[in-house]
């Protein structure tokens, strides 16, 4: 029978399945028996995106879909504990967790519940018991908790409209679209891979990354800032799932007409049955390349400098920028490649550059058919 003396050992420490953020996590519906008669066998909590993570060592033995989303079982020795009501799961059946293993994301709520040894307990119990023994460990100094956050940034893509059904489609089958992934039953698109390439290059060099702390939620440390570079990442990635869908399950969105499923299928499998002419040629893109010039250069008195670059050849050039004499040094003493000095200072001509050379790559990849 469960008691207070019921604690659960763990060697990798103790995690809280999410971390509470100055009153943004409250109960919803605390487990036990309603007003209006019912009776709650878990404690249902308002969230939104929140990560989940192992609240110990322990097993996932159970992953399943129900009406209100992704369900996840973890055995942590004694204990069951249950998560309902995920927007996606992280995590497949019979993996090993350790304390703070991500395993899903939960939607707008989050439903736990407990048992112990087969018997229903509040769900709070246990939690109370983790809390605790996360308190006495940081007292002793023996561990430190990772921390968990929303991901609040509001992203649009080209889906929302469809995004409920995506949504469903992924609890389905986006397990499945990563494993065939990593077992190469099915490849990343060329030119998707290259957009994708292209996207956080581009991020990298315009130094989108790591303008906040990053964390287990938002690894690369984005702003709103940020926020059109990951509408292009999620529209390249969403539309790679669908492409996924129409190869190898002939699953298409509900709102999509007979003619334009047949287009995306044919499209689909173009995309995983073309040969890339390029790929054994080990060649640099330069092989089929834009001239393309930097200079920097100070003024008359050495103290104001400037960066002036030339594009196709073009005699009179871009008009030039003033930069700092630091920053010039460092481009003199090749501590900053061409291309990364390029995108820093003339981003537009960049872009240029780049649909060009992929326009390039697809014409040859279409004589090539």
């Amino acid at each position: 029978m469960y008691n207070q003396n019921s604690n659960l050992s763990s060697k990798s420490g103790y995690s809280m399945p999410f971390e509470e953020k100055k009153g943004r996590v409250e109960i919803i519906k605390p487990y036990g028996e309603s007003t209006d008669g019912s009776f709650n066998h878990g404690v249902d909590f308002k969230t939104r995106n929140f990560l989940i993570a192992a609240v110990a060592d322990g097993q996932i033995c159970g992953a399943m879909n129900d009406r209100n989303g992704a369900v996840l079982m973890l055995q942590h020795g004694d204990y069951l504990v249950t998560y309902s009501c995920l927007k996606t799961r992280f995590a497949q059946v019979d993996q090993k967790v350790k304390a703070g293993t991500v395993v899903g994301m939960a939607g707008d709520s989050l439903h736990i519940e407990v048992k112990y040894l087969d018997e229903e307990i509040n769900p709070m119990e246990f939690l109370t018991m983790i809390y605790g023994n996360i308190k006495m460990l940081l007292q002793t100094g023996k561990i430190t908790t990772p921390e968990f956050e929303t991901i609040d940034m509001d992203v649009p893509t080209d889906y929302d409209d469809d995004s409920e059904e995506i949504e469903k489609l992924m609890l389905q089958w986006y397990p499945s679209y990563l494993a065939d992934l990593a077992n190469g039953d099915y490849l990343l698109p060329t030119q998707t891979e290259m957009s994708l390439r292209n996207i956080f290059s581009w991020a990298a060099v315009r130094q989108f990354f790591f303008r906040t702390i990053p964390h287990l939620g938002n690894p690369g440390g984005l702003d709103e800032s940020s926020v059109p570079l990951a509408c292009k990442a999620q529209n390249l990635l969403i539309g790679d799932f669908l492409n996924y869908l129409a190869i190898r399950q002939q699953i298409y969105l509900s709102t999509m007409a007979d003619g334009l499923k047949k287009k995306v299928h044919e499209s689909a499998v173009l995309s995983q049955s073309m040969i890339d002419p390029l790929a054994d040629w080990d060649i640099d893109i330069q092989s089929f390349d834009i001239p393309r010039m930097v200079s920097v250069y100070p003024d008359r008195f050495g103290i104001r400098w400037f960066t002036k670059a030339w594009f196709n050849n073009s005699e009179s050039g871009e008009a030039a920028i003033e930069i700092e004499r630091q920053i010039a040094v460092n481009f003199i003493r090749d501590l900053v490649g061409k291309d990364e000095w390029l995108e820093e200072y003339f981003p537009s001509q960049m872009e240029a550059y780049h649909n060009a050379i992929n326009q390039t790559r697809e014409q040859l990849l279409k004589q090539s058919v």
